[in-house]
């Protein structure tokens, strides 16, 4: 279980550059149009798995791109 205590929930500039730059990678990837509820979902995910400590950009593209399949396949 994570300790939420230890985990700043603040995004930071930063931050949010390399969550836009994997979630405009993502969405080209996957033909999602930002906007759409997809693509909501998406950001949605992505800032959780952030906030929840995963902040490499590599592993967050790794979860975003399975997540989206994961849509795509249920969609």
């Amino acid at each position: 279980m994570i300790d939420r205590m230890n985990i700043d929930p603040a995004l930071y500039p930063s931050d949010l550059e390399c969550l836009k730059a994997i979630f405009v990678q993502v969405c080209e990837e996957g033909h999602v149009q930002p906007g759409s509820p997809e693509a909501e979902k998406l950001a949605a995910d992505l800032v959780r798995l952030f906030q929840s400590g995963m902040t490499d950009e590599t592993t967050l593209l790794i979860a975003a791109r399975a997540r989206n399949q994961q849509l795509s396949k249920a969609g």
